[in-house]
C-alpha cells in the first residue's frame, strides 16, 4: 500500500504560531487554520485542526497547539504538541523564541546562533509568513515562543546531542512535508553532522553502520 506522507515540526509549528496570532488580535478561541507550504511555483495551503487554543486576560497572550503528524514515517516526534505562545511586544517585527522541549545550538556548524534556538531556517521563515498573514508586523510587534512538551525526552532518540543541541529537539523542514522511510533526510542528517565536525576543526570522521559497529 502507498505510505501516507506527513507534517514536518516546521510546519505544524508555523500553523501554530498562526492560529495564536489570530486568538491574539480577535480574541476567539482557533479551532482550525491554514498554512501555505514553502514550495516555488504554485502555491499549496494546507489546513490543521488546532488541539487546544486560550487567550491570556486582558489580551495579553494566546496560545495554540498543533499536533504532529509523521503520517507512516517512524518519527520520533510523530505526537508532539507543536505549541506557540504569541504576546505583544514594543518593537516592530516577529521576535522567534524557544520554550520548553527546543533545543539550544552549542556548536558551530548548523548554520544558527550559537546560544539561538535549534529552528532552521525554512521554518523560520514559514512561522513569519504565517504570522504576517494575519497582522502586519510593520505596525506592531510580537513574541512567538515556539514550545514542545516532553521535547527534552524526544531529543534524546535523535543525534541531537552529538550535534551540540541540547534540551530539545529542532524545529526542522525544507518542503513543510514528511516522506516515509525518505533518504533524503538521513542523507541530511549525515550532512549536518559532517558540518559540524568539520566547524570544529576536526580533520578525521568515522562513518559507523550502527550502534553494534560503533562500539
Amino acid at each position: 500500500e502507498k505510505l501516507r506522507s506527513g507534517w514536518t515540526t516546521g510546519t505544524c509549528a508555523a500553523a501554530a504560531a498562526k492560529a495564536a496570532a489570530r486568538a491574539l488580535i480577535s480574541g476567539e478561541l482557533q479551532e482550525e487554520v491554514d498554512i501555505k507550504l514553502p514550495r516555488k511555483g504554485e502555491e499549496r495551503r494546507v489546513r490543521f485542526p488546532v488541539e487546544r487554543c486560550e487567550v491570556g486576560e486582558d489580551g495579553a497572550w494566546a496560545e495554540a497547539v498543533v499536533v504532529k503528524d509523521a503520517g507512516d514515517d517512524p518519527d520520533v516526534t510523530d505526537g508532539a504538541h507543536l505549541t506557540a505562545r504569541v504576546s505583544p511586544c514594543d518593537e516592530p517585527g516577529i521576535h522567534l523564541d524557544r520554550g520548553e522541549g527546543v533545543g539550544v545550538v552549542t556548536r558551530p556548524g548548523l548554520g544558527l546562533p550559537l546560544g539561538g534556538a535549534a529552528i532552521n531556517d525554512v521554518p523560520r521563515r514559514m512561522i513569519s509568513y504565517s504570522v504576517e498573514e494575519v497582522l502586519d508586523t510593520e505596525e506592531r510587534g510580537v513574541r512567538v515562543v515556539i514550545s514542545v512538551p516532553g521535547g527534552e525526552e524526544m531529543a534524546e532518540k535523535t543525534t541531537n546531542p552529538r550535534l551540540g543541541i541540547i534540551g530539545g529537539i529542532s524545529i526542522l523542514g525544507t518542503t513543510g512535508i514528511v516522506r516515509p522511510f525518505s533518504t533524503a533526510a538521513w542523507r541530511a542528517s549525515v550532512g549536518q553532522a559532517i558540518n559540524v565536525v568539520g566547524a570544529q576543526g576536526y580533520d578525521t570522521l568515522v562513518l559507523s553502520t550502527g550502534g553494534l559497529t560503533e562500539k
